[in-house]
């Protein structure tokens, strides 16, 4: 069946986030159309292929954390911090962040 679903989200970073997850490269594959008016988000998706829960999680979860609107980069405790909140996982800290473990390329010569 297809289901729409509309959610009003006052914040634009908040709104673009929900219309990233919705409609950017990682999409739920049921998402049939998401539509912004406003401060309304509308997404259409076929509830056979993609469960209106998970729907509803991503909504609620990408318009929840939103970015801070400066762009600045994180300390790996305070994005460990945040991914374990996230994740509900408390024993996540920064030994756990794979970018810790990533060195610069060298340069080709």
């Amino acid at each position: 069946m297809i289901v729409t679903r509309t959610v009003n989200l006052a914040d634009p970073l908040a709104r673009a986030n929900v219309v990233e997850a919705l409609r950017g490269p990682g999409a739920p594959v049921g998402v049939m159309a998401v539509d912004e008016d406003g401060p309304a988000v509308t997404v259409r998706f076929d509830d056979a292929v993609t469960a209106a829960d998970l729907i509803d999680d991503l909504v609620a979860i990408e318009s929840v954390f939103v970015p801070d609107r400066t762009e600045r980069e994180l300390d790996l405790d305070r994005a460990a911090a945040i991914a374990a909140a996230g994740l509900g996982d408390p024993e996540l800290d920064a030994t756990r962040v794979l970018e810790a473990y990533l060195r610069e390329p060298e340069p080709r010569r």
